[in-house]
C-alpha cells in the first residue's frame, strides 16, 4: 500500500471512509507497519470469522469468555445463554419491548430539540437488558455509566476512575451472583449459574465477565444502531416520512444502517498456525484486525457501497459477525430497533437534524453517537 495511512490514524472515524476506500482499492489484505494484518474484503472477512480452526478468538482477551473462547468450550458456553435469545423467547418479549419503547417515545416532545441519545437510544436498551439480567429497576440508571467506563467512551476518562467503576460493577454482579446461587430464576445470570449442569466449569469471575459482556453488548449495539439510523433519516429529507408511509421498509432501513454504519467496527483474531489468506502468507501468532465496517462497504459486493439506500436489495452483511461467534444478541437488537422505530413513526411525521451537530463516540471500536440533537414534528 503506497504512502500508507498509518493504521491507528486510518481507523479514526474522521478518516475512516477514505481509509476503507484505499484498502479496497490497493490492499484488501494489508499488513500494517505494526505487523497486524488488516482484513477488509467481504469474502476474506467471512473466511476468517468462519474458520476458527485457523483463526482463534483468543485475540479478544480473556475478560469475556463468550467472545474469546473457541469451540468446543465456546459452543457449550453459548448454549447456556442462547435459550434467552431464541426466536421464540425474543418473539415472546415483543409486547413488553414495544411498551418500553412507546413509553420513551411518548416523552419526546414534538417541535422541541432533543438529544435522542439520552432520551431514547441509551435508556431504552439498558432497560431491556437489565430486565433480562434480572436487575432491579432501581439500579438501571447506573448501568450506562458502568458500560461507558468499560468501553472507554466517557469524555477524557482517567484510568483510575475507570478501574474504580469496573471494581464497582464487578462487586455489584458478584452480589447478584451470590443471590442467584441461593435462589435460581429464569434470568441470564441464573442460566450461567447452571453451567455445571451442562458439564462446564465456570469460575465466579468468568460468570461476572459474562454478565458484564451482556450488559455492554446488550445496550451499546442497539444504542449505536438507532443513533446511526436516526441520523441518516434526519439528514435525508423525506426519508422518515417515507418510512411512515411504507412501514414494510423499516426492516430494510435497519439492515442498511447496520451495513453502512456498523455499530461494532472490528474484531480481532490470531492465527493458530502458518496459513494462507488471499495472496498472503500469514504466520502462526500473527494478529488480524478483521474490519467488519470495511467488509460491509466492499464495492465488489455492493454498488455505491458507502451510500445509505432504502431501495437497496437486502444482502447479508457482517455487522453482527459471522460463524460461531455471530452476535448472540442480534435478534434482540433487531427487535429493539423495530420497536423504537415503530414507536417514533406512530407518534411523529418527520425528523430533522438539530441546531448542533451530533458528537460521535471517541472510540475506534464502536461507531455511534454520544449526543445527537434532533427535532421530531
Amino acid at each position: 500500500m503506497s504512502d500508507a495511512i498509518r493504521f491507528r490514524e486510518g481507523i479514526r472515524h474522521s478518516k475512516k471512509d477514505a481509509f476503507i476506500a484505499r484498502l479496497h482499492a490497493e490492499a484488501p489484505v494489508y499488513r500494517d507497519e505494526s505487523g497486524v494484518w488488516i482484513v477488509s474484503r467481504y469474502a476474506d472477512v467471512r473466511e476468517v470469522l468462519r474458520d476458527h480452526d485457523r483463526f482463534s478468538s483468543r485475540a479478544m482477551g480473556s475478560m469475556f469468555p463468550l467472545l474469546s473462547d473457541d469451540p468446543p468450550r465456546h459452543s457449550t458456553l453459548r448454549a447456556l445463554v442462547s435459550k434467552a435469545f431464541s426466536p421464540a423467547r425474543i418473539e415472546a418479549m415483543r409486547g413488553e419491548v414495544q411498551a418500553i419503547a412507546d413509553a420513551f417515545a411518548a416523552a419526546v416532545e414534538p417541535g422541541r430539540e432533543v438529544d435522542i441519545v439520552s432520551a431514547l437510544t441509551t435508556p431504552f436498551p439498558v432497560t431491556v437488558i437489565a430486565r433480562m439480567l434480572g436487575i432491579p429497576e432501581r439500579d438501571h440508571a447506573t448501568f450506562k455509566r458502568w458500560s461507558d467506563a468499560i468501553t472507554g467512551l466517557q469524555d477524557n476518562p482517567l484510568a483510575s476512575e475507570r478501574l474504580q467503576t469496573l471494581a464497582e460493577l464487578r462487586s455489584y454482579f458478584e452480589s447478584v451472583l451470590a443471590e442467584r446461587r441461593a435462589t435460581r430464576g429464569e434470568d441470564l445470570i441464573s442460566a450461567l449459574c447452571r453451567a455445571s449442569e451442562a458439564g462446564v466449569s465456570l469460575r465466579d469471575d468468568e460468570i461476572v465477565g459474562f454478565a458484564i459482556l451482556l450488559l455492554i453488548a446488550g445496550n451499546e449495539t442497539t444504542t449505536n444502531l438507532l443513533g446511526n439510523l436516526l441520523h441518516r433519516l434526519a439528514a435525508e429529507p423525506g426519508a422518515f416520512r417515507r418510512l411512515a408511509r411504507t412501514p414494510g421498509l423499516v426492516d430494510d432501513a435497519i439492515e442498511e444502517a447496520l451495513r453502512v454504519d456498523s455499530p461494532a467496527q472490528f474484531v480481532m483474531r490470531i492465527a493458530r498456525a502458518d496459513t494462507r489468506l488471499g495472496e498472503h502468507d500469514v504466520r502462526s501468532g500473527d494478529m488480524l484486525f478483521v474490519y467488519l465496517a470495511a467488509a460491509n462497504r466492499d464495492p465488489s459486493r455492493w454498488s455505491d457501497a458507502e451510500r445509505f439506500d432504502l431501495e437497496r436489495e437486502r444482502d447479508r452483511h457482517v455487522a453482527f459477525g459471522h460463524g460461531v461467534h455471530t452476535c448472540i444478541g442480534a435478534p434482540l437488537a433487531r427487535l429493539e430497533a423495530q420497536a423504537a422505530m415503530t414507536a417514533l413513526l406512530r407518534r411523529f411525521d418527520d425528523v430533522t437534524l438539530g441546531s448542533e451537530r451530533g458528537r460521535r463516540l471517541p472510540s475506534a471500536l464502536l461507531y455511534g453517537f454520544r449526543s445527537l440533537p434532533l427535532v421530531f414534528t
